[in-house]
């Protein structure tokens, strides 16, 4: 029986010196009851410390949101974990919404919820059924609030977030649908519950759909699971991309230069590592 002390909630923030977002973030919630680890960015002059016995801090002197996400989950401890960021507030079923899935679907690695925007609408087109979704191709988008894990199958099975993707990498995004995958290959269970768990104030940190980070995000991230068809995929995206008016016919060969550059950046980055 999962209960909220088996429940971490793992936060990527920057240049932090004090506590005040978290009353923002759990405002429904009694902070005491709840295990948090703040992934702190920042200078040597912005230190965060806390003497709670629940909250835990890693101070850190680099950039990188799939690097902290990775320390997160390096240093995390509960049998189930929230990806989280410092600008969401989650709402009140939330807990019982994630105990719920996990006591339903037991050999999930990742749960993937809902969120909505300020006015309460959900951000996206979600899919209206919750279960199983364990294809690599039509997968739903993924953005990293929605997410939780099982921290014992991430890790025994060596699950990390990609750190050519994400906020201050190569790959701008994308780097939730690369996790997701990356669980997928090694033939985990990933699920999704078609219930809200998390409300996003302001604008995402997502590029705009056709805009080159977000063309050369998805490129990369497409091109893990099609290879040697990626180009086949490229042209299938910038037909649908022409279809709903987000780019005009004279952006075509500007959007295919983007994907091919970001194919050939990630072949020359994965070799150099």
């Amino acid at each position: 029986m999962i209960q909220t002390s088996d429940i971490e909630f793992l936060i990527s923030t920057m240049n932090r010196s004090d506590f005040d977002f978290l009353e923002k973030m759990f405002k429904y919630h009694n902070l005491s009851d709840l295990n948090i680890l703040i992934i702190n960015q920042t200078t040597k002059d912005k230190i965060l410390k806390t003497n709670r016995k629940n909250i835990r801090v890693v101070n850190v002197f680099e950039k990188g949101l799939s690097k902290s996400r990775n320390l997160a989950i390096k240093h995390a401890k509960a049998k189930i974990c929230f990806i989280a960021d410092d600008d969401i507030e989650y709402l009140p079923n939330a807990i019982d919404t994630v105990i719920q899935a996990y006591q339903d679907y037991p050999d999930a690695t990742l749960i993937s919820f809902q969120f909505l925007r300020e006015n309460n609408q959900p951000c996206k087109i979600y899919k209206s059924q919750s279960g199983y979704q364990n294809r690599l191709l039509h997968q739903q988008s993924l953005s990293s609030i929605e997410i939780s894990f099982n921290l014992k199958l991430v890790r025994n099975n060596d699950i990390a977030f990609n750190n050519l993707f994400g906020l201050w990498a190569r790959f701008v995004c994308a780097e939730e649908s690369v996790f997701r995958d990356d669980i997928i290959r090694k033939h985990l269970k990933v699920v999704y519950i078609d219930k809200p768990i998390v409300k996003h104030y302001g604008k995402t940190t997502e590029p705009d759909e056709g805009s080159k980070a977000y063309t050369q995000a998805l490129t990369a991230q497409k091109y893990l699971q099609h290879k040697n068809l990626i180009y086949l995929w490229l042209m299938r995206y910038i037909w649908l991309l022409l279809k709903r008016k987000v780019i005009k016919p004279s952006q075509i060969s500007q959007i295919w230069n983007y994907g091919v550059t970001a194919v050939q950046d990630y072949k020359k980055l994965t070799s150099e590592q």
